[in-house]
């Protein structure tokens, strides 16, 4: 069992390891995660003992205006899966991510752990590839989706 210093060395050391891994695999992008232009949706890099996902995180805190932003992302989702392939997963309730539900549009790689140093290479390929599939839906989609979303305020 690891200690709470020795898990947040380990974090740190993790996330220090995937900006060496993007700069040695000349993936030198400046990822969009919290400047997302829709309000309550953040795309977020995640991984603990368990998996690691890549993902559109709808958080709002009423979970009504959860569920309407969450329904605007469904309206695109056949054109999101031709976009960035089937293996793309929906759930209206995930919690799978800080024990509170969002919803969650998302890419997962089940069977690895952020506590396993040979599991991070694997990890670190799976967000460099996803995570682009995921910018570019929303740049494809982020205005039609705001425009649903105030849409669906009237």
């Amino acid at each position: 069992m690891l200690s709470k210093e020795e898990v947040k060395e380990l974090r740190v050391n993790f996330w220090k390891g995937f900006k060496r891994y993007c700069g040695r695999e000349k993936i030198n992008r400046h990822w969009v995660l919290t400047g997302v232009k829709i309000k309550s949706v953040q795309l977020k890099f995640f991984a603990d003992t368990r998996k690691a996902l890549v993902l559109f995180q709808i958080d709002h805190k009423n979970s009504l205006r959860r569920y309407e932003i969450y329904e605007c992302f469904l309206s695109y989702r056949k054109l999101m899966a031709e976009d960035c392939g089937e293996d793309l997963k929906w759930e209206e309730d995930y919690e799978g991510i800080d024990d509170r539900p969002v919803s969650a549009v998302y890419f997962e790689l089940p069977g690895v752990s952020i506590n396993r140093m040979e599991d991070w290479e694997r990890i670190y390929a799976f967000f460099a590839e996803k995570m682009i599939l995921l910018e570019e839906a929303y740049w494809e989609y982020r205005d039609l989706i705001n425009e649903r979303i105030k849409m669906s305020r009237n």
